[in-house]
């Protein structure tokens, strides 16, 4: 069987070959007007590596391959077509390179190959995460078809390897069956075996030349202990972030006279600025703002009296003369309208209950007389009075220019703040200290009044809007009515959310991430430290972060043992030679695609994923054909 089979496949070919070559010269020569001018015949390609075409039936092969289960949403996700052309076009390369290593493939080795049921497609290299992803994806596939168990395709997974184990025998005899054979190659490739064949003695040849890459890649004994030791010696690190944000609200000095000064020198950048925060911030005809102090779900009583504490610390700011929608951008829990200054329109029948009916209780410049309680948390509400636009830009005027100078000074007040966090630590104060003496320094003497909770209220009466209709108790006080009183607290420097707070670290290793929000240069400076310190050392100087000053200090570490390694060492030594073995494949097959790039076209259309069409029918999680 095995040389029948050797035999059929060289005979296809050849009377094939002499059959299409029958034909076509019959339809040239004697088509109808043979004897007149004739058109082009134009080759089409998915792509061409070095003026040699990939046929789009070969790139429709290699796709249904790489994804046996046809799963759209799998192919979209992976960019599977992408991926397909990529791996033909890689293979070319690797095949040329073959060729001028003189490596090369015998019709007994492709037969074998087949014989012994293993077929080959190729997948890219030059990304090896993309890779692994591909190779698990399409092991899964495989596996989900039938064609494989479970357990082969996580062993074929694991050795990375892209040999695709097909049983092509009779379930009764075990032995090799053409039928079977032709069946499953026009299954997996929608190819004939002749065509079949041709692609996978390119694939085996490619397949030597990677094997040629990967081979004479070896781990000495302390490559892998250095490795082991960076991966699984582990650190904690306490960190403090002094974010700009708490630093502008409490840090910054700003002093009438200060924040004068300062715009006289910035005058051009303020007036753009104010230019626009006038157009936004100018009152309209019954629109309605609100600033939000967003609660936990399920908040406790002291969460709760929090939150009305930091709301009561705004409406104070407004109270003393800030302009009601700087101070809504500044400190709304609610995004889409704080950027538009806490406007959210005239209309609120969208809204929930409690808020449309204090919001429609509201005349023209009227604010609510308390905090309103939501399912979102705490509303303050106001009602916009164009009558009243004159005196409404003069406060924003002066709140632009109070935020501007705050904003520009927050970076050197959270920096200075984090220093003396530092200083304070090196003295010999934990943590927790440090932080608790440093922001005491900022909280200011006084107290602001806390907003009552006004009750639900009921929609006002359409017909009850004329002066003399009794005013909701959102508006008159309602006092009498508020809800039982919370705790006492107080919205300061050193109960603000964005407030510095000791927070320690998950364990990372040498390559790891401490904490989030960190610059590759700075989580590499951490991690140094943290492995180079002793427990408790403070980092040199505060981190910095997109947002904040952060103070580290070295919490403890966990070294990786030499008893741990020689337990966990074949199976780690294995997996760190596959990696470097991927690496270098890696390496090579980019300088190839690099040296080549100019001879290498790719057709678009035929990489483009199918779009989604959002429901409107006919679409179907089945690829197309090819």
């Amino acid at each position: 069987m095995l040389d029948f089979f050797r035999q059929r496949g060289l005979s296809n070919a050849i009377y094939g070959a002499i059959i299409v070559a029958t034909i076509f010269a019959f339809v040239v020569t004697f088509r109808p007007n043979a004897t007149s001018r004739t058109a082009s015949l134009n080759e089409t390609c998915a792509a061409k590596v070095r003026g040699r075409c990939i046929d789009p039936k070969d790139f429709g092969a290699a796709y249904r391959m790489l994804m046996p289960t046809r799963s759209a949403s799998v192919s979209r996700h992976l960019n599977l077509k992408r991926l397909a052309l990529d791996g033909l076009v890689e293979r070319e390369l690797l095949v040329d390179e073959a060729k001028r290593l003189g490596i090369g493939v015998t019709e007994a080795e492709v037969t074998d190959q087949l014989f012994t049921g293993f077929i080959r497609v190729s997948v890219p290299a030059a990304d090896p995460t993309v890779a692994q992803s591909v190779l698990y994806e399409m092991y899964q596939g495989y596996a989900r078809a039938g064609l494989v168990s479970q357990e082969v395709a996580q062993a074929h997974f694991n050795d990375r390897d892209a040999a695709i184990p097909v049983d092509f025998r009779d379930p009764k005899t075990k032995r090799f069956d053409m039928k079977i054979y032709e069946r499953q190659v026009r299954n997996l490739s929608n190819r004939s075996t002749t065509e079949f064949r041709e692609e996978q003695a390119r694939e085996l040849l490619a397949s030597k030349m990677r094997d040629v890459i990967r081979e004479p890649i070896r781990v000495g004994e302390a490559e892998v202990w250095q490795e082991y030791d960076r991966r699984y010696s582990t650190a904690t690190v306490t960190w403090i972030p002094v974010k700009e944000t708490w630093a502008a609200r409490w840090a910054v000095d700003a002093k009438p006279a200060l924040v004068d000064a300062w715009a006289k020198e910035h005058a051009q950048d303020v007036d753009k600025e104010l230019e626009q925060r006038l157009k936004q911030d100018a009152p309209q005809p019954s629109h309605i703002r609100h600033i939000l102090v967003k609660l936990p779900y399920g908040a406790t009583d002291d969460e709760k009296a929090l939150g009305v504490a930091k709301l009561s610390w705004a409406v104070a700011r407004v109270k003393a003369g800030e302009a009601f929608a700087e101070v809504a951008r500044e400190m709304s829990d609610d995004p889409g309208s704080a950027s538009q200054g806490g406007d959210v329109g005239d209309k609120t029948a969208g809204f929930v209950a409690p808020f449309r009916a204090a919001a429609d209780g509201l005349r023209p410049g009227e604010m609510t007389a308390g905090a309103v309680e939501t399912q979102f948390g705490y509303h303050f509400i106001a009602r916009d009075d164009p009558a009243k636009a004159a005196d409404i830009a003069a406060q924003v005027r002066r709140s632009v220019l109070r935020a501007s100078y705050v904003t520009a000074r927050a970076t050197d007040a959270a920096q200075l703040v984090a220093k003396r966090i530092d200083a304070a630590m090196r003295m010999g104060k934990g943590a927790e200290d440090a932080v608790l003496s440093i922001t005491t320094d900022y909280t200011a003497p006084g107290k602001v009044a806390m907003l009552k909770v006004l009750p639900a209220l009921d929609e006002p009466d359409a017909g009850a809007a004329d002066a003399t209709a009794p005013r909701p108790a959102a508006v008159d006080g309602g006092a009498s009515a508020a809800r039982a009183a919370l705790p006492e607290k107080r919205f300061d420097a050193s109960t603000d959310a964005d407030r510095p707070q000791a927070q320690t670290s998950s364990a990372f290793n040498r390559g790891g991430d401490p904490f989030p929000g960190l610059s590759p240069d700075a989580t590499a400076g951490i991690a140094a430290f943290a492995f180079s310190s002793k427990d408790g050392d403070v980092m040199a100087e505060p981190t910095r972060t997109a947002d904040a000053f952060v103070v580290v200090q070295a919490k403890q570490h966990k070294a990786a043992t030499r008893e741990e390694f020689d337990k966990d060492r074949a199976t780690f030594e294995q997996e760190l030679m596959r990696n470097k073995r991927d690496e270098a494949l890696c390496l090579y097959v980019k300088r190839l695609r690099e040296q080549a790039k100019d001879a290498i076209k790719i057709d678009e259309s035929f990489v483009q994923e199918a779009k989604v069409d959002g429901g409107a029918g006919g679409a179907t999680d089945e690829e197309e054909e090819y």
